[in-house]
């Protein structure tokens, strides 16, 4: 699994027993994205940029049950509620999504011009609602 997540993301580097890559939760230009398989074939990544898991994953349309090799879940009495609670917030980065282009649209109803920064943002919105859209189709 972490070949299949790795060929997803930008600039990898392979540093000692782990991976460093740019996270696609958020405009990453330098790589603050950890991986690191373990022995036992369980995922650990972390964004130093602060993205939560949900979020990385969520970019990455995956969930995370795919961060533990198939079969090993049985050993984690509490993943059943974990993967509830995941479940629940599953679709958060993508309504979080959604409400940018919203108000991006509402300011420019209301006349105001976006900031190239603004604008870039928008776009990385527009990118990401898009292939939420053609994944579920």
């Amino acid at each position: 699994m972490i070949e299949l997540i790795l060929s997803q993301l930008q600039k990898v580097q392979n540093k000692g027993n782990g991976f460093m890559a740019c996270c696609p939760a958020h405009d990453d230009k330098n790589p603050s994205l950890s991986l690191m398989q373990l022995p036992d074939g369980r995922i650990l990544m972390k964004c130093f940029a602060g993205c939560d898991v949900l979020e990385v994953l969520g970019a990455l349309g995956l969930s995370v049950s795919d961060l533990f090799p198939e079969g090993s879940l049985r050993h984690y009495k509490s993943f059943a509620t974990m993967e509830k609670a995941v479940q629940e917030r599953k679709n958060e980065p993508l309504e979080r999504e959604k409400t940018i282009l919203a108000l991006a649209e509402e300011d420019r109803r209301n006349g105001k011009r976006l900031s190239p920064a603004d604008m870039e943002r928008e776009r990385q919105a527009y990118m990401k609602v898009r292939k939420s859209e053609c994944i579920k189709s």
